[in-house]
């Protein structure tokens, strides 16, 4: 599972300084565990990073259960990948007639975790695929198959039924010039951006090189020593969390009237009224009718720390605002 943040969040920074920008006083609670209490005028409202009184437990315990999540959108018709649910004890007697209606690729997920941990893409076999379920078995209990999905991933945030921003969230990757490894590149990308560094505590992370990226790239017919055409873009990973490298673009003025509609719709039937949406879609302006698009999910406790750099919404400062009446 996740393991909590035990250094202040870029989050938690975000909300601090956008607090004492508009004049309420800040104080910290716990700087390691994130927990931090805002006073205006009139009230005051306790923080663990973005987390605050706005979302029901339900929600969270609903959100944290990824097969629960699906079960719950599709009881209520909305969009989501085709999906197998697996649990380790049944894991033997797993076999190629479960899946005879998905189309590979395939992505494998645990069912309790976030930031992208121990989601595999890309699977194009079944032998692929049961090797990777054997691996996740090693650490989880419970795994969802899916059928990948094609398009680009979005996310919604939703505050007090009103869509606020929406954000591309593009997956860690590389420009190649026709000189440099793709190892030197990233190494590079990561030593000149300034907002990259570890983890949630900045902007964005820097772009990891590990087991799950060698081999992303390796199905592409590159290891890291491969000098990376000139103009050449290179996906490094099939997620793209800001966590392990990925970077944001804003459509918030894109967003069709329907995602907004569904968005909302699902941050209701969650109880949450401070939530992240994800969705992939090929074109945000059309409707997920039209693209095939589908929800990926959804959880209350959102990063916001690349919001002020890389958008045009300051989304703490108008959390604060709404929050505070200011």
């Amino acid at each position: 599972m996740t393991a909590p943040m035990k250094s202040w969040s870029i989050s938690s920074v975000v909300l601090t300084d956008e607090a004492e920008k508009l004049g309420l006083h800040v104080e910290i609670v716990d700087r390691d565990k994130n927990c931090f209490v805002i006073h205006g005028k009139e009230k005051s409202v306790l923080f663990k990073s973005t987390d605050f009184w706005v979302n029901s437990s339900l929600g969270y315990k609903l959100a944290d259960d990824k097969e629960l999540t699906y079960k719950l959108l599709e009881r209520e018709k909305l969009p989501i990948a085709k999906s197998f649910y697996l649990k380790k004890k049944n894991f033997g007697e797993f076999s190629e007639k479960n899946l005879e209606n998905f189309r590979f690729p395939l992505v494998i997920k645990p069912t309790g975790e976030w930031h992208g941990n121990g989601v595999m893409t890309n699977i194009l076999t079944f032998r692929e695929l049961w090797d990777k379920l054997e691996s996740s078995f090693e650490q989880y209990e419970s795994m969802i198959v899916q059928e990948q999905i094609t398009g680009d991933e979005f996310r919604i945030l939703v505050l007090f039924g009103k869509v606020i921003l929406a954000i591309n969230r593009i997956p860690a990757h590389i420009i190649g010039n026709g000189t440099d490894t793709i190892k030197k590149l990233i190494e590079d990308e990561n030593a000149s951006n300034p907002l990259r560094g570890n983890g949630y505590d900045n902007p964005i992370a820097y772009i990891p090189i590990d087991t799950e990226m060698k081999g992303y790239i390796a199905k592409q017919g590159y290891n890291l020593e491969s000098i990376l055409e000139e103009g050449k873009k290179l996906q490094l990973r099939g997620n793209s969390n800001t966590g392990t490298g990925g970077t944001i673009q804003d459509y918030t003025h894109l967003i069709h009237p329907e995602i907004q509609e569904i968005c909302a719709k699902v941050a209701e039937l969650f109880q949450f009224w401070f939530c992240g949406i994800d969705i992939i879609t090929s074109d945000i302006s059309k409707p997920l009718s039209e693209t095939h698009g589908i929800i990926l999910e959804l959880g209350g406790t959102c990063s916001i720390g690349a919001h002020r750099e890389l958008t045009s919404v300051n989304t703490g400062r108008i959390l604060l605002q709404t929050l505070f009446w200011l």
